[in-house]
Formats: structure tokens, sequence, C-alpha cells
């Protein structure tokens, strides 16, 4: 059984159904690739060749365009070198990516560089709205999620009980990090929002405390 990642063009990527919709009409009408869709096959592929079979991220080799479509499948083993590959080859030619595992999708118009950690799905090597409200809003407790967007540059939460979620970041070193507590994901995911967009005096309308790390 293969985990996969199916690859779109960025404009049916407004929402993950409209990207799953997109995808599965592809494979059903399973029409040879495009141009645009058997060169990102072509390229992913050959980023997979050189390596050993135990050290490939792909199950399935070489890839191939369905349509508009590419479909990556690869052993579950392999997710995050997939998803570290995949994703910014995709990107580089305006492709989204769809998970249909997690029913979520990459948009490219809409990501920005950066990182994005969970404690459950590994890490994502973008950061898009939508990844940060998917993971914001599933938080079990003592899960978390961390955007990272530079070295020591970082926002994070954690669950830390029912209607309890410990909030910090990070700006450059440990004598610039703070924390706070929140009630619910809303409020997780207003502030994660606010602080990639730079919006301070939003995010900061929480009581923010100086952590002692020492």
């Amino acid at each position: 059984m293969s985990y996969d990642l199916w690859l779109i063009p960025e404009q049916h990527c407004d929402t993950a159904t409209s990207a799953r919709d997109y995808a599965l009409a592809q494979d059903e009408a399973n029409e040879p690739g495009t141009d645009v869709a058997e060169g990102l096959a072509a390229a992913i592929s050959a980023l997979d060749a050189p390596l050993e079979e135990e050290a490939g991220f792909l199950s399935l080799f070489p890839l191939d365009g369905t349509g508009g479509a590419v479909f990556v499948p690869s052993p579950w083993s392999a997710i995050q070198q997939a998803r570290d590959i995949v994703v910014p080859q995709a990107f580089s030619v305006g492709y989204g990516v769809y998970d249909p595992q997690l029913d979520i999708v990459l948009d490219p118009r809409e990501a920005r560089a950066g990182h994005l950690m969970t404690s459950n799905e590994g890490t994502f090597p973008t950061l898009t709205r939508g990844l940060v409200e998917h993971f914001a809003r599933a938080m079990k407790v003592k899960d978390f999620v961390i955007i990272e967007t530079a070295d020591e540059v970082y926002i994070q939460s954690q669950r830390t009980d029912v209607g309890a979620y410990d909030l910090e970041y990070r700006d450059g070193s440990s004598d610039r990090h703070f924390g706070t507590e929140v009630a619910s994901p809303d409020d997780v995911v207003e502030a994660m929002l606010e602080w990639l967009a730079g919006n301070v005096a939003a995010y900061q309308r929480h009581s923010w405390r100086k952590l002692d790390l020492g």
C-alpha cells in the first residue's frame, strides 16, 4: 500500500474538494498526460532514478502524467522524503499538491517559504493558510504544531487540555521567546496567521510573557 500525492494545476486548488474532484476526473478519463504533466512526472522520476531501491521515494517508476494530473505513490517509509522533493517540484511549474490521506491541498498561489512541523504527520516544506488551519484545529491533547520561517524564528502551539493551548513564539533568539495560553483552536489559528502576516497588533492582543528558557 502506498502513500499518495496528487499533483494538479494550481487553478484547481481553491479547496481540497475541488482538487480531489479534478484529480479523480483526470484518473477516470485516463487521457495521455499534458506536456506540463509529463514534464513534471519526468523531473520527479529523474530525482528518484539515481537512488538505490531501498532509498527511493517512489513505489512506481517511472511516473507518467494522466491528463493534467500526476499521481505520485510512495512507500509509507518514504513519506517525508517524497513530500520534501515532490512539493517544490510541483510548485515550480504552477502545480499544487493534494494529499488524499489527509484531505488537504497545498496551493502554490498562497504558499510562503518555511516549514510546518506536526506531532503526528511529519513536516511540510511550505506554509499555507490551509495547512495552519487543518493542523491547528485537529490537535488533540499533547499534539503540537510549529511554524518556522527562519532559524530561531517560529510560532508554536501545543494542546495541553480540553480548552487549553500553550502558544509561544520566538523572534530570533532565546531572549526573544514569549508565551501565553489560549482557549480555542480559533485563537491558535488566528494568532499563527497574524504572526505569519506580520500583523503584530493582532497577535499581541494576547497577554504574552517572556519565557526564561535558561
